[in-house]
């Protein structure tokens, strides 16, 4: 009876659905032709908060390109697909020209920051080498922030772990001091790093002044690209290294080499050509994020790059699109205060959906890189890209919309589970009981959601009594008008035996409009006649199904789900561990 009464609901809900698409295009039909902007609105019952915008548009003909939405017809896009899921409805804003509805539309993603908008983060925080040469014996260190203390800053690097590389390579190689100015000051005898020769030992005067000095310009040197002595002796070490068969040697090697030619292009670009100015631009993708770079050359010479990181990424939107959104968010929302203006003329591989239009509206020429220094210059900003990119993805551990479109077909789900939430349960033989709550928003973590529950009502491991105690809390009208709309998908550590518990708690609470599965963890088949120790997929047990549906690894249902399930299992050990070494804490005091 639950499952046909769920059933009524999500055709009762698609039927709505259908209704509004269709009054909204009779409205679209109405529209005049002129160019402006569209907003489209979130409906009452979405997550995102009615009448908030989650999509701003521009359009040359307002009524041709806001009826194209409301066709009945399936979109390119899935984010398009999901997008007019939650529109209520939409407004339109006039202008006279294409040009001016341009400038509008980045005006208003700059105000509102619609959720179905590619966005441009700037990040301001990318890191830079520092070498304090006020110091008698100067070290390299690495730092956020740039201020005018009479240091020499070099950067911005890609990523943290490029300056960190780039940093250690030269304080060894050139056996530069790698300690802090007290323990300099206060050292009486040299440490064990001038034992294995990678520390000149200026605290105890291993080395003159003028000669440790000597060092630091060669330092300099190659963070202002001229690295050619330095790759070429990593290179030897590389090859030696892998004649010796000392291979994990050789693939940091290869690494150092990659990070000191990443330094050496982006510092030594210049042009022969004292008078351009040109801006050049770059992107790289992979299947869930995306990394823009802009190299701002000024008089001939390389004076910053700007890295942005591209949110609400969608992986099917073409290079062209990409291209558009990085090119005008820069130039018309990014130099409010901005250093250094845009320049007239701007280099990328590929040009964008609209240049023609664009070239007129933002007053610049788009150009393909033809020239070899043109070329350079363009292969130096993807270098970065691509650099920064996979910095990005060891950072960050999103999946993607596919990955959401993934389990919902897996699942056999009405809706695409954009929140999806798990829940563990940990204790020691029933002491310091506590409970995790992850959340996944668009198959990313927003730990922001995160929230951690001591569990008041249960004596002992009770784990059927403390998973009831924390659903009554999460779901309780309290919890639910603080902003914490219900999730699309619940997921249990477990298998057939906890589902089934979970199931009983949601009947017993009403809680409806809630999908729920348990995720069982892979098990060893027990076949001793057999040599070989075999196991099963990780399963998912769905309320009403007798059989479950089995998980395989290199699916991107499995890695979202399974990432989720461990997240939660880390969560709640983490606190409970925090708790019951608190608690020995106090028993002993």
């Amino acid at each position: 009876m639950q499952g046909m009464s769920t059933l009524k609901e999500t055709e009762k809900e698609n039927g709505k659905r259908s209704f509004k698409r269709t009054e909204l295009l009779e409205k679209a039909k109405n529209l005049a032709t002129s160019p402006g902007i569209y907003l489209m609105k979130a409906s009452s019952t979405s997550a995102l908060g009615k009448n908030q915008i989650i999509y701003v548009g521009k359009a040359k003909s307002l009524r041709s390109r806001v009826t194209s939405y409301f066709q009945p017809i399936t979109h390119e896009h899935p984010r398009t697909e999901l997008m007019l899921q939650n529109v209520e409805d939409f407004e339109i804003i006039h202008t006279e020209t294409e040009n001016e509805a341009l400038v509008l539309e980045c005006t208003f993603i700059k105000r509102h920051k619609p959720k179905f908008n590619v966005r441009l983060k700037d990040d301001k925080h990318y890191p830079y080498l520092v070498i304090s040469t006020k110091d008698p014996f100067p070290r390299i260190g690495w730092t956020r922030k740039v201020v005018n203390d009479k240091s020499r800053y070099f950067g911005p690097f890609p990523s943290g772990y490029a300056a960190r590389t780039v940093m250690k390579l030269l304080t060894e190689t050139l056996r530069l001091r790698d300690c802090s100015d007290n323990t300099f000051s206060h050292r009486s005898r040299a440490c064990i790093l001038h034992q294995m020769d990678l520390c000149s030992a200026p605290c105890v005067g291993k080395i003159s002044k003028d000669d440790y000095h000597l060092l630091i310009e060669e330092a300099i040197a190659v963070l202002h690209g001229k690295s050619t002595k330095i790759i070429k002796q990593l290179k030897l070490d590389m090859k030696e290294a892998a004649k010796e068969e000392r291979f994990e040697d050789a693939a940091r090697l290869r690494d150092e080499i990659q990070s000191v030619e990443i330094v050496s292009q982006t510092q030594s670009v210049f042009d022969p050509d004292k008078r351009a100015d040109v801006d050049v631009f770059a992107f790289e993708k992979n299947e869930t994020v995306a990394h823009g770079v802009v190299l701002q050359v000024r008089g001939g010479k390389l004076i910053v790059v700007k890295h942005y990181a591209l949110q609400n990424f969608d992986s099917t939107l073409k290079d062209e699109e990409i291209a558009y959104d990085i090119l005008t968010q820069h130039i018309l929302l990014m130099e409010e205060g901005a250093e250094v203006l845009h320049a007239k003329e701007v280099l990328l591989k590929t040009l964008p959906i609209d240049h023609e239009l664009l070239e007129s509206a933002l007053k610049v020429k788009i150009k393909i890189p033809k020239t070899d220094l043109q070329k350079q210059l363009v292969n130096v900003a993807h270098t970065n890209a691509k650099f920064a990119l996979e910095g990005a993805k060891k950072e960050t551990s999103g999946h993607g919309v596919t990955a959401l479109e993934e389990v919902q077909s897996k699942l056999g789900l009405d809706k695409l589970p954009r929140r999806i939430e798990c829940y563990d349960i940990s204790n020691f033989q029933g002491d310091e009981s506590v409970a995790s709550r992850v959340v996944f928003i668009d198959g990313a973590p927003d730990k922001n959601l995160y929230r951690k529950y001591k569990i008041k009502t249960v004596i002992g491991a009770n784990d059927f009594a403390s998973m009831r105690e924390i659903f009554d809390r999460r779901f309780s009208k309290m919890d639910m008008e603080t902003g914490n709309e219900k999730p699309d998908l619940v997921v249990v550590d477990g298998g057939k035996g906890q589902l089934s518990q979970a199931k009983a708690i949601f009947d017993e609470l009403g809680i409806q409009g809630v999908d729920l599965v348990g995720l069982a963890k892979a098990r060893t088949e027990q076949n001793f006649q057999s040599p070989e120790v075999e196991s099963s997929q990780e399963r998912i047990f769905i309320p009403g199904r007798v059989n479950p549906i089995p998980l395989y690894p290199n699916s991107r249902a499995y890695k979202l789900l399974t990432h989720i399930r461990d997240e939660a299992h880390r969560f709640a050990i983490t606190f409970h561990r925090s708790r019951r070494d608190k608690k020995s804490m106090q028993s002993k005091g």
